[in-house]
């Protein structure tokens, strides 16, 4: 407890003294007045002050009413801003809004046009994977509800019925136009990179596009929605395609490649010279005609189309170049008619590559040998029991063997006899142990030296980044599919890769400026740049910024963010 105040012959606690009641006493000096709170009590038969507080002159006390009543009618709400703000301009540079709108049929009435409400689903989906009557909710806790002003509320019927507006001819339109767009701003590619994969949904009764197929996320038990996504050198996505998910890779780029050609005369980009850049799913002999025809490419071969390149030594393997992590990689260089065409072919050799699926063959070797052991054991068991039928064991050894390592763990059963068996190859695990690490490129482009073929097919891990965000919760996410109509789900995969065009075209523009911190870091600064709502009593409420750290009003300030709210 604190000690006794104003009296050093007592033993009066604080708690005490609390206890008395205070009263106001006036004191006058030298002319002045100034007032004090005290609390007197009888101690040894005397009246002593035990406690004061010093309160000051009649002007000071009114000068400290006056601010505890500004204080205290004081009404603040906080908002995120930055992130939001950020898209926003990046949309206005791309005129997405009056894009959409010169396509679309929506008659000229009061309220959102079609543009903005496709503009509010990027938005509401860039802050999280929300259902399009949750992005309403977003909304009305956003800052956009205080300065965006129309005649009636979101729900989701609004939204929903405005994504009809989008047919497949609309969409095409709007990208041929941002693609444009995007050339003007200096995103020209000189390289495109494609690829494919497949997001699980819960839809189990939709139409054509949710089907069961070869999920890349192992969800095998889901229908999938595929997506063809292809960017640009500048990491900027350049035209996508939402397909059935039972459709495989080479039969989605087959109808896929003709719509990018056409892109590409769109938007005045000649392709004579431009390259291509495919992985392996891709590959057929018509697929790979028609890329040559139209352009040059780059791309990968399956094992068995070039297997005796395995056997050659390293030592006849060029070092081209070390990774950041000091990882050598080396390629032998080659020709070879592949697809009915003579390419020039490049085995290429990563030592960190090697040392991980060594690792990775190993720790599946014990678990596939103990798989085996188990299914013979569930078939010769003695006693009760049911017992594993022999289609069921080979079945199970089939799921638990990876393709790639088939040859090495060979497994037979016979009904008849009801005995399975398996073995483990030495000679197939050498073969398969020449594989580790490598792989086999081909192109058309004779005239460039081995380096550069292998680092540009190394960067369509540019599309793979991309697919990750597209999975993912952070950045735009694709799932969950809150949709079930075939056209609704193609326009909601659209929206989610404009978004991601919006966010690439915001982090070229940091590049450009030398902006170091990382992608991922630039998204969570923006995040954390907050504004808000402040009203003071009866004047009129002002926006203001909570205070940035140095990365976050570089991002403000090299961004112009402060430009959303003033042009509005």
């Amino acid at each position: 407890m604190p000690p006794i105040i104003n009296s050093m012959d007592t033993n009066i606690l604080y708690m005490d003294i609390r206890k008395i009641k205070p009263y106001l006493e006036k004191k006058i000096v030298k002319g002045n007045t100034y007032y004090q709170l005290v609390r007197k009590t009888r101690i040894d038969g005397k009246v002593k002050r035990v406690w004061s507080k010093y309160l000051g002159t009649p002007e000071t006390i009114e000068k400290v009413y006056d601010m505890y009543e500004e204080e205290t009618t004081l009404q603040l709400t906080s908002f995120e801003y930055g992130r939001t703000a950020a898209l926003i301009k990046i949309s206005e540079e791309l005129v997405f809004i009056d894009t959409v709108n010169k396509h679309t049929t929506k008659k000229n009435i009061d309220g959102l046009t079609v543009g903005e409400y496709l503009l509010l689903i990027i938005l509401g989906r860039a802050s999280g994977p929300i259902s399009k009557s949750k992005t309403a909710e977003w909304f009305q806790d956003s800052f956009l509800d205080i300065i965006w002003s129309f005649p009636h509320k979101l729900n989701t019927n609004n939204f929903t019925n405005h994504m009809d507006y989008i047919t497949d001819d609309v969409m095409r339109k709007i990208e041929d136009d941002i693609g444009g767009k995007l050339v003007e701003q200096g995103i020209k590619p000189s390289i495109l990179f494609f690829d494919t994969t497949n997001f699980f949904t819960y839809i189990e009764h939709g139409e054509d596009i949710p089907k069961k197929g070869k999920s890349k996320e192992k969800r095998y038990d889901k229908n999938q929605v595929g997506l063809g996504l292809t960017v640009s050198d500048e990491n900027v996505p350049f035209s996508h395609e939402t397909y059935p998910g039972n459709i495989q890779d080479s039969e989605s780029f087959g109808m896929i490649f003709d719509k990018i050609v056409e892109r590409l005369d769109s938007i005045d980009v000649p392709h004579e010279d431009l390259i291509l850049v495919i992985d392996r799913g891709c590959n057929s002999k018509i697929n790979i005609g028609k890329v040559i025809s139209k352009m040059h490419i780059v791309g990968l071969v399956k094992k068995n189309q070039a297997k005796e390149l395995y056997d050659v030594s390293l030592n006849e393997f060029d070092l081209l170049y070390k990774t950041k992590k000091k990882h050598n990689v080396l390629g032998y260089r080659t020709k070879k008619e592949v697809f009915g065409t003579e390419f020039t072919i490049v085995m290429r050799y990563h030592s960190g590559s090697y040392k991980k699926q060594k690792e990775t063959y190993e720790k599946k070797k014990v678990v596939i040998l103990e798989k085996l052991k188990k299914i013979k054991q569930s078939i010769e068991r003695v006693g009760r029991g049911r017992k594993k039928s022999i289609k069921n064991a080979l079945i199970d050894a089939s799921k638990a063997i990876p393709d790639d390592y088939k040859e090495v763990f060979p497994f037979e059963g016979f009904e008849k006899e009801n005995v399975f068996m398996f073995s483990f190859d030495e000679v197939a695990e050498k073969k398969l142990a020449l594989t580790f690490g490598k792989t086999i490129l081909f192109t058309d482009k004779h005239n460039w030296d081995t380096e550069k073929i292998v680092k540009t097919y190394n960067q369509k891990d540019l599309v793979e980044k991309d697919f990750m965000w597209m999975k993912g919760l952070m950045i735009i996410s694709m799932k969950p599919f809150f949709l079930r109509k075939d056209k609704r789900i193609k326009v909601h995969s659209f929206l989610c890769v404009m978004g991601l065009v919006f966010y690439r075209l915001l982090l070229w523009k940091l590049k450009k400026q030398e902006e170091m911190l990382s992608e991922t870091r630039v998204i969570e600064e923006l995040e954390k740049i907050r504004i808000a709502l402040v009203k003071k009593g009866d004047a009129e409420s002002q926006f203001v910024f909570e205070t940035m750290n140095l990365d976050q009003m570089r991002l403000f300030t090299t961004l112009g963010l402060e430009t959303v709210l003033k042009d509005r």
